[in-house]
């Protein structure tokens, strides 16, 4: 007899998604939210990114983003998705630490991954990658 082991639950009933299962799902979606405390405020913004080896990147320019970057800021890194009509989704929230891509092996396998600004207005020349610390998801 095979007894099919129920996906692990949180407190709500939703299940827990594993890491790689997060991972995945972050790089589904274009769009995630990257957020962050600064000045003594929370920064949130929308950015299109790139999940690639594990680690989140964006491209940014010259500004608040570039700044926690620099500065090795813990940031916040939520995708989701939600279908209103069969109120289904699920939501990944990576937390760990900003800092610029460097290293040109990095920047290299970056360029490869096909991430374009949607604006083209202002020049993003910086990839900012983000270090998993943490890595949790729900399925609704």
């Amino acid at each position: 007899m095979t007894v099919r082991a129920e996906p692990p639950r949180d407190h709500a009933g939703m299940e827990v998604l594993g890491y790689e299962e997060c991972l995945r799902l972050a790089a589904s979606e274009p769009v995630g939210r990257i957020a962050f405390a600064e000045g003594g405020d929370i920064h949130i913004f929308p950015v299109n990114h790139r999940v690639v080896d594990g680690l989140v990147a964006f491209c940014t320019a010259d500004g608040t983003k570039l700044a926690a970057a620099t500065e090795g800021s813990i940031v916040a890194f939520e995708v989701d998705r939600y279908d209103a009509a069969s109120r289904t989704g699920w939501s990944v929230l990576i937390k760990g630490r900003a800092q610029l891509a460097d290293e040109s092996t990095v920047q290299a396998r970056l360029a490869t991954a096909g991430l374009r600004p949607w604006r083209k207005q202002l020049p993003r020349p910086e990839w900012v990658v983000i270090l998993p610390d943490v890595v949790t998801g729900r399925r609704l």
